[in-house]
């Protein structure tokens, strides 16, 4: 908006201030409009129509001057005679209102000046929308918040600094700003007790203004200050910044609470599944109650591999497949890998399409599916898909169901549910000594997790590794033994399946079973050779080289050493051997515990 003082100092419109000092005291006044006449004169009472106008008056006329104290200023127009301007000056001056003289009279002033402000008035219209563009654009970066205050400091030549509603700064530019602006503290606290809604204070030499932005609470607030008084314009331009400061602080606020409220979510269901995993399924089904969706039974899981980065899309994709049908979880052990529990109530799966058309698409990304199980059989079925997984990375089309086959823990009985229990007895009868101590629970959970994901049990666990080792450690002491012994893991992994499963009635056998009794029955047997006969026809030399790596403890370097190859090519075969057995052998859950019992089985025990 123009100003008393950039009129005056147009030369073709020869205006000046009849006191000199008027145009440091009132030079930086706006002017919107200019107004001619005597139409004020004689109104007795301050017009407040007047605010930000520059009234023209022919010289000579009377002034009413209680009536113009709104005037942005008066001038006279025209010859003006000493003596009125003695007479009217000091009047001016009492009620605060700059007196200016121009030496045309007032039409010929008035044509002369319009235009003036006219063209200023676009100027500055063009000016500010171009400032609220650049704001606009600044405020929709990634890091818009920052940078706009960082913009609105360069912009008034000064300070600026946000603070939360709470108090705590949380950006300020430059960074002297926080040194500068905690002299305004208990300035600073009125605003955000809302004691005031605004203040102008005196910093040293600088002047600073405290305003909270925003038009719902909680409100932020903004602080801005600078070494000259602020102009109307330039607090036109902080009034414009903190509209926008408080719409991206809400938006990011906002984006934060998703965020938290996500991340909740996520937690619990992942929560969820570690029950269902446990076969704690009334506790699973208890905190899966407060989250949206129900848990399928019977369900069907699946596990997508990709992309990290990508795996929150994939979800979006997956939910959106099955009508939001589906229990979606984040793995905790692989990052890359997405767990989902799908309805099995339908004959046309639409989440097994919209699978196979998303691995079609993403190069990189593979699915595996197990077969319908029950809620409390979810561990088995996440296996199966993990199994099928290693599958399908194998095969072109990255996408593959479980392939199903007997399991040698139903074939034990109740028989086998006896050894189980006798063997992990120590395990299973532990007390901690001291309160903070894993229990017996929590050293099982432990150790079916370390079996199943090894060292990133971790992850699934929610402990340090030392935690873990530590652990590992106290039940190897319980239970006497070794657990780096791959022998000794699949022992143990088969006696916690055992335990897991419902028990059933059996015999009244007296006495102790061994575990070489159990495996010596001829559907043991016939179990042992179908799961590895398909590798030895298919292979014998991969058959060798599974065996190699069994008795290597599953390490990639000593089998490489025995068979003469490098590590990758021994890595390579073992891919090979994984799809031709259908089942997950490098990475857990995995099934060498049955290979080391096949082996076992064919290399000891004959059909009876």
């Amino acid at each position: 908006m123009p100003t008393l003082s950039g009129l005056v100092s147009r030369p073709g419109l020869g205006l000046r201030f009849v006191d000199p000092e008027d145009a440091v005291r009132h030079g930086g006044r706006p002017v919107a409009a200019v107004a001619e006449g005597m139409w004020a004169a004689g109104a007795g009472a301050r017009v407040h129509a007047l605010n930000d106008v520059l009234l023209v008056l022919p010289a000579g006329a009377g002034i009413d001057w209680p009536a113009v104290e709104s005037a942005a200023g008066v001038v006279l127009a025209g010859a003006v005679e000493d003596d009125v301007l003695s007479a009217s000056l000091p009047a001016a001056r009492e009620h605060g209102v700059p007196l200016l003289i121009a030496l045309d009279d007032a039409p010929h002033f008035c044509a002369g000046i319009h235009p003036v402000i006219r063209r200023e008035q676009r100027r500055e219209l063009h000016e500010r929308t171009d400032q609220l563009k650049a704001m606009q654009r600044i405020a929709l970066r990634p890091d818009g918040l920052s940078r706009l205050l960082r913009w609105l400091a360069r912009q008034i030549s000064g300070h600026a600094m946000l603070v939360d509603p709470s108090g705590s700064p949380l950006y300020a530019h430059p960074r002297s700003s926080e040194e500068i602006f905690s002299r305004a503290e208990k300035d600073i606290r009125r605003v955000i007790t809302k004691q005031t809604r605004s203040a102008a204070i005196s910093l040293g030499t600088q002047v600073a203004h405290i305003m909270s932005i925003g038009s719902q609470e909680p409100n932020p607030v903004l602080i801005v200050a600078r070494d000259e008084p602020f102009s109307s314009d330039v607090r036109s331009l902080v009034s414009d910044a903190a509209g926008l400061l408080w719409l991206r602080w809400r938006m990011e606020e906002l984006g934060r609470h998703s965020r938290q409220v996500e991340q909740a979510e996520s937690h619990s269901r992942e929560a969820v599944l570690h029950l269902l995993m446990l076969g704690q399924v009334q506790s699973a089904k208890r905190v899966a109650g407060a989250l949206p969706g129900r848990l399928p039974d019977p369900t069907r899981v699946y596990i997508v591999e990709s992309p990290a980065n990508r795996r929150a899309d994939y979800a979006r994709t997956c939910a959106e497949a099955t009508g939001g049908r589906a229990w979606i979880v984040a793995c905790p052990v692989y990052v890359g890998h997405l767990i989902i529990l799908a309805p099995g109530d339908s004959q046309d799966n639409p989440l097994d399409q919209a699978l196979r058309s998303l691995v079609a698409s993403n190069p990189g990304c593979y699915a595996g599916a197990g077969r319908l199980v029950r809620l409390r059989d979810i561990a088995a079925g996440y296996q199966q898909a993990f199994h099928a997984l290693a599958v399908a990375r194998g095969i072109d089309a990255r996408c593959a169901t479980y392939s199903s086959r007997e399991d040698i823990a139903s074939l034990l009985g109740a028989r086998g549910h006896r050894w189980a229990a006798r063997s992990l007895s120590r395990l299973l009868g532990h007390r901690p000594e001291r309160p903070q101590d894993p229990d017996a629970e929590e050293l099982k959970e432990t150790l079916t997790s370390w079996l199943a994901f090894f060292n990133a049990a971790t992850r699934q666990l929610k402990i340090h590794r030392n935690t873990l080792s530590a652990r590992l450690r106290h039940i190897e002491r319980l239970l006497g033994c070794d657990l780096n012994d791959l022998a000794v893991q699949a022992e143990t992994q088969l006696a916690l399946r055992l335990l897991a499963q419902p028990s059933r009635p059996g015999n009244d056998e007296s006495g102790d079973v061994t575990l070489d009794a159990l495996l010596g029955t001829p559907a043991v047997f016939h179990w042992a050779e179908s799961y590895l006969t398909p590798l030895k026809e298919s292979d014998p030399c991969l058959f060798e080289t599974l065996r190699t790596w069994l008795r290597s403890n599953a390490r990639l370097d000593a089998t490489a050493s025995m068979l003469g190859l490098t590590v990758p090519a021994v890595r390579k075969r073992l891919v090979r051997v994984e799809g031709i057995l259908s089942r997950s052998l490098l990475n857990g859950p995995s099934a060498r515990h049955d290979a080391v019992l096949a082996l076992r089985i064919l290399d000891s025990v004959g059909p009876s």
